[in-house]
């Protein structure tokens, strides 16, 4: 039985995952189905909105694994069938799902998402506690990390704790290769017509626009640029989106308008070093988080949360350093197709943030 939510200061756990998103929920069940009784400790997600849906077919066996395949059925999630992109040129391209052989992605309901692997964990034995971690130390051998309310001493810990990394940052070098952000925002629209569910990716001088059709018709519409390069005045979103070539038509067609003023979530490329802590192990964003363009994100959070759970459960430090080999190879290989992709786009050659990515190099920045 878990112990009562008091007593959990009073115990030394043998294994503790930290972080709320994809990554933890699905460490935390694997380590469940794995007999484990790990304590999850994560704040409790404050918007009922979350950006990043688009969910790669190819991790549909991972949703298998974990006993979760069912959880796309819901009706809050849709099959992304069409994708056009504007890159290199005005022209619009389809990519259509009918020639991936893996099958159709899926645009999600990212919160919705979340909460469903969240209540399966929590259902399987996972005893979660709703704190931010405010320290993290190691004291004879053992985890002690400080929250907002009380000490967890552990034995072992899961950092999947996204780009911030509280755990892998302080004991691994982390590189970043760019320092790409995203403002996004909702539209809505009041007509009675059914939207055309798409997905939109449009290139343009100052970075590159990304917009898809929710389940529920509402239209998520981002804009990445770099950190340090002048942003979109968030007062005139709407208007900037509405002076492209592409998406402009679309939100035009269907009556969409803005439900409010955007907000900006950090989206750089960024990855620790292939190192074997001891006593911890980097999972999901806070190993290796990816270009949204990728569709890696989501993903990646799954198999690095079942492989490297599964290396624990069998303690079997071999599988362990074969999982971090496998970041290390997977970050390489991201590099370089993601440059390939971004050295496609030439139409700028004197836009900071183009020329950034003309260069071809796969260091970090």
């Amino acid at each position: 039985m878990a112990p009562r939510s008091g007593d959990v200061a009073k115990l030394i756990h043998p294994v503790v995952v930290l972080g709320g998103g994809i990554a933890g929920a699905a460490a935390a069940l694997r380590l469940t189905q794995g007999n484990a009784q790990p304590v999850w400790i994560a704040a409790d997600r404050a918007e009922t909105f979350k950006p990043g849906e688009h969910l790669s077919a190819s991790a549909i066996p991972m949703l298998k694994t974990l006993g979760l395949d069912s959880v796309l059925q819901s009706e809050v999630h849709r099959h992304a069938h069409s994708t056009y992109s504007a890159w290199g040129s005005d022209t619009l391209i389809e990519r259509n799902s009918i020639v991936q052989l893996e099958g159709p992605p899926t645009v999600l309901d990212r919160g919705a998402f979340e909460d469903a692997l969240a209540l399966q964990a929590v259902a399987s034995g996972a005893q979660r506690i709703y704190r931010d971690i405010v320290n993290v130390r190691i004291i004879d051998g053992q985890w002690h990390l400080e929250t907002t309310s009380d000490l967890i001493k552990a034995g072992f810990v899961f950092d999947a704790t996204g780009r911030k990394a509280i755990i892998a940052s302080k004991f691994s070098p982390r590189f970043q290769a760019d320092k790409l952000c995203c403002q996004y925002a909702l539209f809505q629209s009041e007509e009675f017509q059914t939207p055309r569910p798409v997905t939109l990716i449009q290139a343009e001088e100052r970075g590159w626009w990304y917009m898809s059709v929710l389940a529920d018709a509402r239209v998520i519409l981002n804009f990445y640029t770099d950190a340090d390069l002048p942003r979109i005045d968030p007062t005139a979103f709407e208007q900037s989106a509405r002076a492209t070539h592409s998406i402009s038509a679309y939100l035009e067609d269907y009556g969409y308008k803005s439900c409010g003023l955007p907000k900006r979530i950090t989206t750089n490329s960024s990855w620790i070093a292939p190192t074997i802590g001891a006593g911890w192990a980097a999972i999901g964003d806070a190993s290796a988080a990816f270009d949204p363009l990728s569709s890696h994100g989501m993903t990646t959070a799954l198999w690095s949360a079942i492989k490297a759970t599964d290396a624990f459960l069998m303690q079997d430090r071999e599988k362990m350093e074969s999982y971090a080999e496998s970041v290390a190879k997977g970050v390489q290989d991201y590099l370089t197709e993601k440059n390939q992709v971004y050295c496609r786009e030439s139409r700028w050659p004197r836009s900071s943030f183009w020329a950034r990515r003309q260069t071809g190099s796969t260091k970090p920045a």
